[in-house]
């Protein structure tokens, strides 16, 4: 058997699996025959596990080879998958800020939103005039860390963007070191605006408050902006220094409600549609029905819907959306940033550490991504917590998660992984079998 021949083959599989299953492991998989033996390279070991567990009958019954053979390759892939795919070096860069405005063009406003989505642009556009500062106020997940972003995207390096923790951190280890002229200097002279985010964090630190409120004296007279976030307002805060609070809340307050249903719906079509993947309208209705607090939550709800139709092969159904609320909505045990990081590593054959490191390569960037997906989503860990634990900032940690949302519609094999990644860690320890792979895998 030839490359020809894997060709056929493989024609023959796509026709027996569907278009999904197809587009997320065979198209791009390379195979040949080497003497009797079909061997398939396969770019990490998830992919071999999941090929091997799910497909390896298959592929048995469409060759006509005496043994199939799977093999890890970390090589570059052959010419058709560079004509199948987007060229990509070895080298892959962190996940990087969306185009200038495409982040404010992808926040679906209602009313209880546009206010501070037009105080947003109004700051990216240097338009400020009395929003400035600009006090985002929000629950988790409602949508102030996009805003922020479109602002700091927008801006480029004319912004200083930091959180609350980031920002306590260089202050107190300055303070240690006799270096605090050259956080001033960053602070108060470098950047044309400052974002800071969740100044609710800032409760109980007095040197950092200090610091602040004269940051901020400093940063108003000299006519340059100021965007805060945080899940209660500036009078709410009663824990920070009154003249804090009193300078905080001197230019706007914009709060962003919890989306009404009408928002609901927008948000789900135009996420959707984004990645092209078509939901009945009594679908949308029946996902925007519940009142969630949180944007992220209702995302998370499409997200399952959408994989769970991956996985099964099934059309979505008002039936599917509703098994696939209720495995959402069913409560799981929580786990700790190093069991996350542990079972992504391990299903990828690598070492904890190895998220952890520096290298932009694709085979530590892509386990890297989804392991900081997965850590927002069965954490109550910070975006600086999940940063500290895979030796990023709090900025990577926001690009990466905004990275496999988008792909979680617009990719089938990202599906795929994360559903089993979150198998391996909604399990608990004793259902695990003793080679770390998902339970109900099977060795062909």
């Amino acid at each position: 058997m030839t490359t020809g021949g894997w060709e056929v083959v493989r024609s023959e599989i796509g026709r027996r699996v569907g278009e999904a299953a197809f587009d997320a492991w065979f198209r791009a998989l390379d195979g040949e025959l080497q003497g009797e033996t079909l061997v398939l390279r396969c770019p990490d070991r998830f992919t071999r596990d999941w090929v091997r567990g799910r497909y390896g009958r298959l592929i048995e019954e469409c060759s006509e080879a005496r043994a199939v053979e799977y093999v890890v390759d970390h090589g570059p892939p052959r010419a058709e998958r560079r004509r199948a795919e987007p060229p990509r070096s070895a080298e892959t860069p962190e996940p990087e800020p969306l185009a200038q405005d495409e982040l404010f063009e992808r926040f679906v406003a209602g009313p209880g939103s546009a206010l501070a989505l037009e105080a947003s642009r109004a700051v990216a556009r240097g338009d400020a005039g009395r929003c400035s500062p600009l006090f985002l106020v929000g629950g988790t997940g409602s949508g102030k860390t996009h805003l922020c972003r479109a602002i700091s995207s927008q801006l480029g390096s004319a912004a200083l963007y930091r959180s609350s923790e980031e920002f306590t951190t260089e202050v107190t280890e300055a303070l240690r070191a006799g270096q605090m002229p050259r956080i001033r200097q960053r602070y108060r002279r470098q950047a044309n605006l400052l974002i800071l985010e969740d100044v609710q964090f800032l409760v109980g630190k007095r040197a950092t408050q200090i610091e602040l409120f004269h940051t901020l004296d400093h940063l108003i007279a000299h006519g340059r902006g100021v965007v805060f976030s945080a899940d209660r307002g500036p009078a709410e805060l009663d824990e920070l220094d009154p003249k804090l609070r009193s300078r905080m809340a001197s230019g706007l307050v914009a709060r962003i409600a919890p989306p009404e249903a009408a928002t609901r719906r927008a948000i789900l079509r135009e996420r959707a549609a984004r990645g092209g993947v078509r939901v009945p309208e009594a679908c949308l209705e029946r996902l925007a029905d519940r009142e969630l607090a949180s944007v992220r939550d209702l995302i998370a709800g499409l997200n399952q819907v959408v994989a769970r139709a991956s996985l099964l092969r099934a059309p979505i159904t008002p039936e599917l959306v509703a098994q696939a609320l209720d495995a959402v909505d069913m409560p799981g045990r929580p786990r700790t940033l190093d069991e996350i990081r542990a079972e992504v590593a391990r299903a990828f054959a690598l070492e904890p550490d190895a998220l952890r490191s520096r290298s932009r390569k694709q085979v530590f960037v892509r386990p890297r991504q989804l392991a900081m997906y997965l850590a927002r989503r069965y954490t109550d860990a910070s975006l600086a917590d999940i940063g500290r634990a895979f030796a990023r900032d709090h900025t990577s940690v926001m690009y990466a998660i905004d990275a496999v949302e988008r792909r979680i519609v617009e990719r089938p094999q990202v599906r795929y992984e994360l559903e089993a990644l979150a198998a391996r860690i909604s399990a608990p320890p004793s259902s695990r079998s003793a080679s770390g792979r998902t339970p109900g895998t099977r060795r062909t």
